[in-house]
């Protein structure tokens, strides 16, 4: 990720990676000082255990820094998180915002829509396409690409009115 900003001439003067072989305390901090954290993709709910049983919600939550996620990070930036190719069941995210993604989502692919129809009748669901990607900041939400508003068992594209149902 960070090469893909140098490509784009956007320098950071300083990157760290978090991952299970740092020090708790010391993510902590890195968190606390950065200006943007990124939650990268993998497996969801792995991502969400090691985030959790090293204490960083607390931080990541309380951060002045823009969090972005991507993939993995953006399901569980949710309140209720779902992560579909592990599980059809959601689960407590880190509460960062309440709109549920699935992102990577594929229009054609009947098996996962019929699955996201399913949950929507309890749960209201964003289907990102790639390329696409929602903006939270002060309350306010905008979007980009292709996301479609899965909600009550059918599925319509993103609209502003979509987006009040969770603001």
């Amino acid at each position: 990720m960070h090469g893909l900003f140098i490509e784009y001439h956007i320098p950071f003067k300083r990157h760290d990676v978090i991952d299970n072989r740092m020090d708790p305390s010391l993510a902590a901090r890195l968190i606390h000082d950065a200006s943007c954290v990124f939650l990268m993709g993998g497996y969801p709910k792995l991502q969400l255990e090691l985030i959790r049983n090293t204490n960083l919600d607390v931080p990541i939550r309380h951060t002045d820094a823009a969090v972005l996620g991507l993939s993995a990070g953006s399901i569980n930036m949710a309140k209720r998180s779902l992560a579909t190719k592990e599980s059809p069941i959601p689960y407590d995210g880190l509460g960062l915002a309440d709109i549920t993604v699935k992102p990577h989502f594929e229009p054609e692919d009947q098996q996962v829509l019929s699955t996201l129809l399913h949950i929507s009748t309890e749960l209201p669901i964003c289907a990102m396409e790639d390329d696409s990607a929602i903006f939270v900041t002060g309350g306010r939400i905008c979007h980009t690409g292709q996301i479609h508003w899965i909600h009550k068992g059918k599925m319509t594209p993103l609209s502003q009115e979509n987006l009040r149902h969770i603001i």
